[in-house]
């Protein structure tokens, strides 16, 4: 039996009890769908976002018809779900929503902080270039060695940092108790303790030296850190790279204008295209239209998750780039120099489906 939506008119929800077979697929309740969903979008197989209280991703995940499919197995392995469960999705508009994970007994799950974690250097730039090369996340391949993490007050507080189970699993480290180095980007070692914690959740944790590993390579609360496995053996070995350096990959960006851009006169970049690129801290951004037309915006944190909002020119760009409600255009970010302080995000072209 599907559920109906909840009554509110600005943010709407609709709640799924997890049956069997809930890990390949999860349908969204046709009232729900017709009413919010269909014909927001001219795209057979959209792309939805996804969010938790559990981390500030943005997960990715295809919707076909009424259907979460490529990315949905992800989100709720990182969660931990199980049959019984409950998932309440509350819809922030955009094809954004919120989702809440409530235990058999109606009690919201109770995650640490830093347990649900990025397990490879994907991101949603990296997502859009896919998608337009019609590449599903089931159709590639990442290197499990790597795993990206970000250090928080709480995890610094306790000294104890939560590993990525699909990281674990990949590698056999799942069920490890034993030391394991942590190596710095010029290969000095701190030797720590990793423990595995049977639960719920059935976590993996590295302790006893976590905060003075942070703290001895100046990284502290929200730096987003890369780490690579560079030993199994007896004792694992875990390399500190360059956190999400950028690529070319990671420049470029597809963006879609939708009803709810401009009904809320704003256009975000995501946070993982944002920290890729190193713009975080970027004040201004200069806006190339199709026609080689500048116009210099701000650029203003839009939230607690690191998105960042485009000042109002970004209305006029759309416009002058003849970029239609309901379509998507590819952007490219370009630094001119090497510590510019402005950078600029460039038209390419539209995308069409």
């Amino acid at each position: 039996m599907e559920n109906v939506p909840a009554s509110s008119p600005t943010k709407p929800h609709f709640f799924q009890p997890l049956l069997p077979g809930f890990q390949s697929h999860l349908n969204i309740p046709m009232a729900f769908f017709s009413r919010y969903i269909d014909g927001t979008t001219n795209e057979s197989n959209a792309v939805v976002k996804l969010r938790s209280n559990a981390s500030d991703i943005n997960w990715q995940v295809m919707i076909e018809g009424r259907r979460l499919t490529q990315g949905w197995q992800k989100f709720a392995t990182s969660h931990d779900l199980r049959v019984g469960d409950i998932v309440v999705f509350r819809h922030d508009g955009d094809l954004l929503f919120h989702v809440t994970c409530l235990g058999p007994s109606c009690c919201e799950i109770q995650y640490d902080d830093d347990v649900i974690q990025i397990s490879s250097a994907e991101t949603d730039s990296d997502s859009d270039s896919k998608k337009n090369e019609n590449t599903t996340e089931g159709g590639t391949s990442s290197d499990h060695s790597c795993f990206i993490t970000r250090v928080t007050a709480s995890n610094l507080n306790k000294d104890i940092l939560y590993l990525p189970r699909d990281f674990l699993r990949s590698n056999g480290l799942m069920n490890r108790q034993c030391e394991i180095i942590l190596l710095n980007e010029d290969g000095k070692p701190w030797t720590l303790f990793m423990t595995h914690e049977k639960s719920r959740f059935d976590r993996v944790y590295i302790r006893s030296g976590w905060r003075s590993f942070c703290l001895a390579n100046g990284k502290r609360a929200n730096s987003v850190l890369t780490f690579k496995l560079v030993q199994t053996a007896t004792t694992p070995v875990l390399q500190l790279c360059s956190s999400l350096r950028p690529t070319s990959q990671n420049r470029f960006l597809t963006l879609t204008l939708t009803p709810y851009n401009l009904k809320n006169d704003k256009l975000c970049l995501p946070v993982t295209f944002v920290k890729a690129n190193g713009i975080e801290n970027a004040e201004k951004i200069t806006l190339v239209d199709r026609y080689g037309i500048k116009r210099t915006t701000s650029l203003e944190l839009e939230d607690g998750y690191g998105r960042m909002r485009l000042g109002k020119e970004w209305r006029e760009f759309c416009e002058v780039s003849e970029v239609k409600t309901g379509e998507s255009f590819k952007l490219e970010l370009i630094k001119e120099g090497k510590d510019t302080a402005t950078p600029l995000l460039k038209f390419c072209s539209k995308v069409f489906p």
